[in-house]
């Protein structure tokens, strides 16, 4: 986890690697661990978000804040979980499940689609670039996001939020 892990929260490009959540660690392409989720606290490098969330709640909402003191807030605005927003330390982003009846979702900011999230069968959620032309993220955003979908769209989970 170390520079590779984004250190100083530095603009990623995912159009070649593949991310892959599994038993609460990311890891990427080259299975190198990139993040790792332990009592409620996501670590990457020598950074931590401590998150909060109501995973039972009839509404998920799911909330971090870094040791530097930055806020991530992610929640639904409807009955459904179809759509989320979420708000990285001010840039404010969509995640949109690409059909109502699957679990992948595709997460945008202002400048377009970013991010795609797909749960997989044996129990990990895999993060690549949209598409080709997708806009660099930055690294802790692509980890909150990609964690809250790990909680809202992961295969092992049978919480009520999956509407």
């Amino acid at each position: 986890m170390a520079n590779r892990a984004g250190i100083f929260n530095t603009r990623i490009d995912l159009s070649s690697e593949v991310w892959r959540w599994k038993d609460n660690v990311l890891t990427d392409s080259g299975d190198h661990v990139l993040a790792r989720v332990r009592a409620d606290v996501i670590s990457a490098g020598h950074q931590n978000l401590l998150i909060e969330h109501n995973i039972g709640a009839p509404r998920f909402r799911l909330r971090a804040t870094s040791s530097k003191g930055n806020l991530y807030t992610m929640g639904q605005l409807s009955f459904t979980v179809n759509v989320l927003n979420a708000d990285c330390d001010h840039e404010r982003y969509k995640l949109q499940r690409v059909n109502p009846f699957r679990r992948e979702r595709v997460i945008s900011n202002e400048q377009g689609s970013v991010l795609r999230t797909r749960p997989r069968s044996d129990g990990s959620l895999t993060v690549t670039a949209a598409d080709e032309s997708a806009e660099e993220i930055p690294f802790f955003d692509a980890v909150f996001l990609s964690y809250g979908c790990v909680l809202v769209d992961g295969p092992g989970l049978k919480e009520n939020i999956r509407i």
